[in-house]
This record gives C-alpha cells, structure tokens and sequence, in this order.
C-alpha cells in the first residue's frame, strides 16, 4: 500500500534535505540561549501575574483574568500576525535575526510597566493592565516569532534541526530556573509587595534583553535558506493550515498550551491554599528549580529516545509520563506535610515536560522544511506566527480564563487573599482540580492526537 502522502510531508525533510549546516556547537548553543528571553516573557504572566493581580492588588479572579486574556489572545494574535508579515515580507533587507534586537530593546520596559500597577481604583487598574499587557504581547511578537521561524532556515538537515531544538529546550530549564524559580526567591525577599514584584519584572527584562542580543550575535554572520517568501495575508497565514501535518501539531499544542497555562497558573494557589504553606513564593522557586534544573540536562535523553523509538512514540511517553505525575502530586501532593513528595513531582515534571516539549518543536521545524521543500517558497513566518498564537493563546485560555472560572465557581475570596486568610475547602478543592485533573485531561488528549494522526518514524529519521 503507497504511503498516505501527509506521512510522504513528514518524512520529506529526512528524504530530500541538503545539508547546509554543519553548524559549530557554540552556534547552537548561544542562538538557544535566546530562548531565556522567550521563556521568561512566557511564564512571568503565566506564573506570576494572575497570583499578583489577584493576591497582592486584590482584583477579584474573573476580572483580572479577563483583563489579561483579553490582550494576550486578541493583542497578540494580531502582533504575531503583523510581525509575521513583515519578516517574510522583507528578508533580504532585514534579516529575521535582527528581530532579536527590536525585542532586546523593549524588554525591560514591557515587563516593568506591566507590573507597575498603580494604586487606583479597580476600574482604573484593569484599564492599565489591559493596555500595559497590550505593549507587553506586542513585544514578545517582535521576537518570539522570528526566532522560532529563524530555525528552520538556519539549517536544512533534520538531523540538526533535532539538536537545535534540543539546545533551545535545554536553555528552557535556564529560563525557568531565572524566571520562576529565582524570581519568586528575590520576590519574597524583597518584601513579596507590590513594588517587590516591580524589582522582579525588571530583573527578568534586563535578562530577556541580554539573551537576544546573544542569540543575535551567535547567528549574524551564519549564512540562511534563500528560498523565495510569499506575502504574509492573511490567506496565505489560514492556507498554512491546509498542511495537513502542520494542522495535527497545531490541534495537539492547543491541547498542551492550555494545560501548561492552567497548570503553572494555579501552582503558587496550590502552594499556598492546598499545601497551607506561608512561604509560598519561596518553595514555588526551589520546585521550579528543580523541574528546570532537569529539563536543562534532559534534551540528550529524549533526542536518544526519539533515535531509538521515534519521535512519535516519544512525544506521547513525555506526555503521559507528565499525566500520571500531575494525578499524583495533586493527590499525594497536598498538605503541609508533602513538601518532599511535592520536589520529586516536580523533578519528573520537568523529565517528561522536556520530552513532549523538544519533540513538539521538532516536529514542527521539519513542517516548515516539508512545506519550503514542496513549494519553493519560505512562508517559515506563517508557521511561526500561527504557532505563536496559538501558543500564547492556549497559554492564556487556560493561565486566566479556565483557572479563574474555576477559582470562582471554587468560591475563591480575593479579599481573604489580601489578607493572608485561608480558604474554603470547596475553593481548595478547585485549585487541585485547576492544578492536576484538568491539565492532565487536556495533555492526554493531545498524546491521543500526536499517536492517533502523526505517522511513526522510523530510528533513522527521528534523529
């Protein structure tokens, strides 16, 4: 029986790329790193933010929610697009690395204005979170998406592509040992106050601008694919999903986006409420640090994995390894007296999180290869910028909407949380459902998908 021709697409990279890379290890390593900055402006929200609205300013959990999925699905949507349009469309004049620098350059001002929420009433705070969070999203576009899409056209050997993506994943486990690990310490040390937080945004813009200008400079003299780019229309942008194999990966990221938002939204709510610890902040660092220190080693265990069983058969052990790990800490994991249970949790986080995540992003540079090879043309934007929104919408749907809406049918009550009271055991009962069973469902889901439509590879073309 002929091979279906979407399993022809995902294979086409392996079967007919050219080699243009041969790129040195300092290259892959320090254009990886740019992936601190991406990590850092992903999770400060996600991490952080909705527990500052909520906790620290007091804004009830639907509206301050709402006013920061609002400008993260909506506002980014659009920049991503936007950005999307004018990296493809002018290649040959600026190059799409040099978006790095754009994004280095307003970094540190996004991230301190969107935490500098002034004392004000309510109604006057969510205007400013809304536009500050505005400028925030419109920021991380103008990197995030040409960084991802810079991938692809770096090298066209599959091969290397694995090991590229391997790189970035392992400076994942850095961003997150900065951003949400470190951060919340110096946070709680500080004061754990408002302006507290302010000092925290603006350590993690100073350190996002540091690691694109690094990423920058490690690939500006690299030579790139001089395939032709289509305009990015929004037709074009929609026809990318035509791509059969682009489609699968998109519907498996939505699954995971919205359960690694709810998840990390709702941890420091578990910390606090479900584990009854006062120092919240402070083990939300040591257990981040923990997941991150192992995602920062684990990339050559999973790209050995991929080798030996394929990178299907490993995005779906990286996922439901990460299924069973969120049932058990949500379980065994509560209660003052779980706090080891809760660190060997969070280290087999980060082992099966480091192997859906790496295969995912493999996956998806060997579409864009697929897609450049059979068309001639580079639309890597395109999938870069679909991928993006629909990664920082996902995150968004389910770090504000899905945790709040939970929080609030839970009888989550903001103003006992500003000050320092307990909550009910309904609204404890909510945040373990928001932190494990509703995550672990959606992160099944999406192994069903990838083991369901994406076609095993054989050891050879994993790689």
């Amino acid at each position: 029986m002929a091979e279906p021709l979407h399993a022809q697409a995902l294979r086409a990279p392996e079967a007919a790329a050219v080699k243009v890379g041969g790129l040195p290890t300092r290259t892959k390593a320090l254009y990886g790193l740019g992936n601190i900055g991406n990590q850092l402006f992903r999770d400060a929200p996600m991490m952080l933010l909705l527990f500052y609205l909520t906790s620290i300013i007091g804004i009830a959990p639907a509206i301050a929610g709402a006013a920061i999925f609002v400008p993260k699905v909506f506002v980014g949507a659009l920049s991503d697009f936007a950005v999307g349009i004018v990296s493809d469309r002018n290649l040959h004049r600026f190059r799409r690395r040099n978006w790095l620098l754009v994004g280095a350059a307003l970094a540190p001002v996004a991230m301190i204005a969107t935490f500098f929420v002034p004392l004000a009433g309510t109604l006057g705070q969510v205007a400013y979170v809304i536009a500050t969070f505005s400028f925030y999203m419109l920021t991380f576009a103008s990197f995030s998406v040409p960084f991802l899409a810079h991938f692809s056209e770096i090298s066209e050997d599959p091969q290397e592509r694995t090991v590229l993506m391997a790189w970035k994943h392992a400076w994942t486990g850095a961003g997150l040992l900065l951003g949400s690990a470190l951060t919340p310490w110096l946070i709680y040390r500080m004061g754990g106050d408002r302006l507290a937080y302010v000092a925290g945004a603006a350590f993690l813009g100073v350190v996002s601008s540091i690691s694109l200008v690094t990423a920058w400079a490690a690939v500006r003299k690299v030579a790139v694919s001089e395939a032709g780019s289509d305009k990015l229309t929004l037709r074009v942008l929609l026809g990318t999903l035509a791509f059969r194999p682009f489609r699968i990966l998109c519907l498996s990221a939505i699954c995971m986006t919205v359960a690694a938002g709810t998840c990390s939204a709702a941890l420091a709510f578990f910390i606090t409420y479900a584990m009854g610890r006062a120092d919240a902040l402070v083990q939300l660092g040591i257990l981040v640090a923990i997941a991150g220190g192992v995602v920062l080693v684990a990339s050559p265990f999973w790209v050995w994995v991929a080798k030996r069983v394929g990178k299907r058969n490993a995005y779906v052990l990286g996922a439901l390894g990460h299924v069973a790990t969120l049932l058990v800490w949500s379980n065994a994991g509560s209660g003052p007296g779980s706090i080891w249970v809760t660190y060997v949790c969070s280290g087999f986080v980060g082992l099966f999180n480091s192997g859906w995540g790496l295969i995912a992003l493999s996956l998806l540079t060997d579409a864009m290869a697929a897609s450049r090879q059979a068309s001639g043309r580079d639309t890597a934007g395109a999938f870069a910028a679909i991928w993006s929104m629909l990664e920082k919408a996902g995150i968004a749907l389910g770090g504000t909407l899905v945790v709040s809406a939970i929080l609030t049918l839970g009888g989550f009550d903001s103003a006992a949380a500003k000050q320092h009271l307990g909550q009910s055991a309904e609204a404890v009962t909510a945040i373990r459902y928001a932190f494990g069973y509703v995550p672990a469902a959606l992160m099944a889901m999406a192994a069903l998908i990838i083991w369901r439509f994406v076609p095993h590879s054989s050891p050879e073309d994993a790689a």
